[in-house]
């Protein structure tokens, strides 16, 4: 009981901070950095406070799986027009075409939800370490990487990839997620129990985002398109990321950085 209820104040603190953080972007039209810090950073910081000994595990998770990741990703949507931030706070963006906003949200996107995962639902222990396994998951990750590069070196062009955002949900986001869940059926009440929380955060932040005009999906090729009032988004970017962002990302967790169970 003392556990449920020390949740379910947790739960409701992270509720308000959801709220605040959707009347704040779209009353003030914050930036997309702001937005990133308060949707997403203001709650990792409060979760963290609550078990300090959970940061290590989860930060470190967290960079080694977004940096490579944002890297390539995050170019080639760009190239395919399926994302683009129109205005950055930084001076530059990485090799002209990625913004730095970009590596700072997805830190803080897949920590909050590693963290989340490991308050609620995982239970994890203090001052637990990566285990052997991530050395995979960084060698995979940096070889993909490292072709990229010598792709954008030998022919720039063959990183435009039509439909980017459909195959590379599929092939990044879908795939693994079946195949973790598939032979790991103990993950699943747990990674899908994570939707309740993040989906309408993600979509809180999705729309918000949209009104003060930090990102446009406007000329890229998808699927279909999502209406609400004004706002339209991608259906892509409904399953990959609103409806599973956060489980896909927890199946790459599981499978190499915890216990599979």
């Amino acid at each position: 009981m003392a556990r449920s209820g020390k949740h379910s104040f947790d739960l409701t603190i992270l509720a308000f901070f959801a709220v605040l953080a959707s009347f704040t972007t779209v009353l003030l039209r914050t930036n997309f950095l702001i937005s990133t810090l308060l949707f997403f950073g203001l709650p990792s910081c409060y979760l963290s406070c609550r078990r300090m000994g959970l940061v290590k595990k989860s930060a470190l998770f967290s960079l080694l799986f977004t940096v490579p990741l944002t890297t390539f990703l995050d170019y080639m949507a760009v190239l395919d027009k399926s994302w683009f931030v129109p205005v950055t706070v930084f001076d530059s963006r990485l090799f002209g075409v990625v913004p730095y906003e970009d590596f700072i949200w997805a830190f803080f996107f897949v920590y909050l939800i590693v963290i989340f995962y490991e308050y609620f639902l995982d239970h994890g222990k203090e001052g637990d370490g990566l285990p052997k396994s991530i050395v995979y998951m960084v060698l995979l990750f940096n070889s993909l990487l490292a072709v990229f590069f010598l792709i954008l070196k030998i022919d720039p062009e063959m990183l435009h990839i039509e439909f980017f955002y459909l195959k590379g949900g599929i092939i990044v986001a879908l795939i693994p997620l079946v195949l973790v869940l598939s032979f790991f059926p103990a993950l699943r009440k747990k990674c899908f129990a994570t939707v309740a929380y993040f989906s309408p955060l993600f979509l809180f932040f999705e729309l918000s985002g949209l009104y003060a005009n930090q990102w446009e999906f406007n000329e890229g090729k998808f699927v279909g398109l999502v209406g609400i009032s004004r706002l339209r988004f991608p259906i892509e970017e409904l399953i990959f990321w609103i409806i599973l962002g956060s489980v896909w990302i927890l199946s790459y967790y599981e499978f190499f950085a915890d216990d599979k169970n």
